[in-house]
């Protein structure tokens, strides 16, 4: 008799704090059947161009700027404040509701035909659809199908087109914030620190990914 284990049916399970201290990852996801992003690549995109993602997805209604200086009021707040948890995530949601159709129609265009899931799986381009030199073809092979995966699963439901939106700007929310945190880490506790705050972002993007990819797997 084939021996089976409860661990196939688990899911991942993320836990916040106002800190961050406490996010933890009991299990790791299994893969999408469709990567909409390659998550070490995209942490590897420089904060001011991150910058200028957020701002093209959200018409500048969310920037480093902004983030920063919630991150700065967040800090002389009182930690204790129940409101903290949710800010990040509150000002992604506030943005998208802002947005009008037309709004959302052209960030998911810079999405699906633009070179903003380039950027998510380390591709450079030499502009329009050439990749450069430099980047693998595994890597731009895979961005071209996670493009081609979320202008299919939208054909099905519009629906997809702001979660997709709304999923992608939180991304570069979380690449702005893993830049800022890293740039208050000292050079002696660098090591110990870096491993803590990029695995910190990791499990964050994986959480904000779960929700978009089984809408496009289940399109598929």
């Amino acid at each position: 008799m084939p021996l089976t284990t409860s661990l196939q049916h688990e899911e991942v399970e993320v836990a916040y704090s106002d800190d961050h201290d406490s996010l933890s990852q009991s299990h790791v996801p299994a893969p999408p059947l469709v990567p909409l992003l390659d998550i070490e690549a995209a942490l590897e995109i420089p904060k001011d161009v991150a910058d200028g993602y957020l701002i093209l997805l959200t018409g500048g209604t969310i920037s480093a700027k902004t983030i920063k200086e919630k991150k700065t009021q967040k800090d002389v707040n009182d930690k204790k404040s129940s409101s903290k948890s949710s800010r990040s995530s509150s000002s992604t949601a506030a943005a998208a509701a802002s947005m009008v159709v037309s709004d959302i129609q052209f960030a998911f265009a810079t999405l699906s035909d633009g070179n903003v899931i380039d950027a998510a799986f380390g591709v450079e381009s030499n502009g329009g659809l050439k990749r450069s030199k430099s980047t693998s073809e595994i890597a731009f092979n895979a961005a071209k199908a996670a493009k081609q995966a979320l202008a299919g699963a939208c054909i099905s439901s519009e629906h997809i087109k702001k979660l997709a939106v709304e999923t992608y700007v939180r991304l570069f929310e979380i690449i702005i914030q893993f830049h800022l945190d890293l740039e208050n880490i000292g050079f002696i506790a660098w090591c110990v620190k870096h491993q803590k705050i990029q695995g910190r972002a990791v499990a964050e993007i994986q959480q904000v990914f779960g929700p978009l990819n089984e809408a496009v797997a289940s399109s598929i």
